[in-house]
């Protein structure tokens, strides 16, 4: 179409608009409207199976359905159950159990038009996951970060209201970047020492050893979980004998 003036041009511009506003109301009202939420590190053949599905609309499924990801068949069907009612934003919730299930292999879940991310059972689904969650104590550290392998924060620890002068320069290094950012404390790191120090003393034997005391990768045949207790245990310990027993809250600044 050939344009000629301003005035063709506006009715054109009008059109797409209109077009455009159309398909945006198409595709929100065809938007996804249910969910399935799973274990994502999957299930024990002889555990507890259960996923949760929750919709926006009134219309609920009355069954579901999992689905082997490999041949696409079907290997167990249940009842929803019961309607849990409305949670957040859903109007209806339902508990998916398929806890009879048992036989290992990499699975779906589908109800309604939702459909769940593939999921294991296997005997070792959590094997490692000890381990894995520390990854994120690693990334935080202060003092000396793995993940940038570099310093950082090494003089930022000043007294306040102390024995001694305001703005006495101390060594605390150590500790984690609290909540992923820059202001540590004693009390939420002795906590953190606390679960971890827990974790070992009730499960001894599914922590490993793949990482250095600073958080590097290589052995140095302590369990990582006691490593990364003594990295936080160290910084609170600094704590009270620069502050010669005086335990308070220790903000850093922004600078390395």
């Amino acid at each position: 179409m050939k344009i000629k003036n301003a005035k063709q041009l506006k009715k054109v511009s009008k059109r797409k608009l209109l077009l455009l506003l159309s398909m945006s109301c198409f595709l929100f009202t065809n938007a996804q409207q249910s969910w399935i939420r799973i274990n994502q590190i999957g299930y024990l053949p002889d555990g507890v199976k259960v996923a949760v599905w929750g919709g926006r609309e009134a219309e609920v499924p009355k069954q579901f359905y999992l689905v082997d990801s490999v041949s696409g068949k079907t290997v167990y069907t249940n009842k929803v159950g019961k309607n849990f009612g409305a949670y957040g934003p859903f109007k209806n919730t339902f508990r998916l159990n398929f806890t009879s299930f048992v036989k290992g292999g990499i699975y779906y879940l589908k109800a309604g038009k939702a459909v769940s991310p593939s999921f294991k059972i296997a005997k070792n689904v959590y094997e490692g996951s000890a381990d894995f969650v520390l990854n994120y104590m690693r990334q935080q550290q202060c003092g000396f970060n793995p993940f940038t392998n570099d310093s950082c924060h090494t003089r930022d620890g000043y007294t306040l209201y102390g024995p001694m002068p305001d703005s006495t320069r101390i060594d605390v290094v150590g500790g984690w970047h609290d909540a992923s950012d820059y202001l540590q404390y004693s009390t939420t790191t002795a906590n953190a020492v606390y679960h971890l120090l827990s974790a070992f003393k009730d499960f001894p034997s599914v922590f490993k050893d793949y990482f250095e005391a600073n958080g590097l990768k290589g052995s140095n045949r302590i369990p990582d979980v006691l490593d990364a207790a003594k990295w936080g245990m160290d910084f609170w310990l600094s704590c009270i004998q620069s502050l010669t027993g005086c335990l308070i809250r220790w903000p850093t600044t922004e600078t390395t």
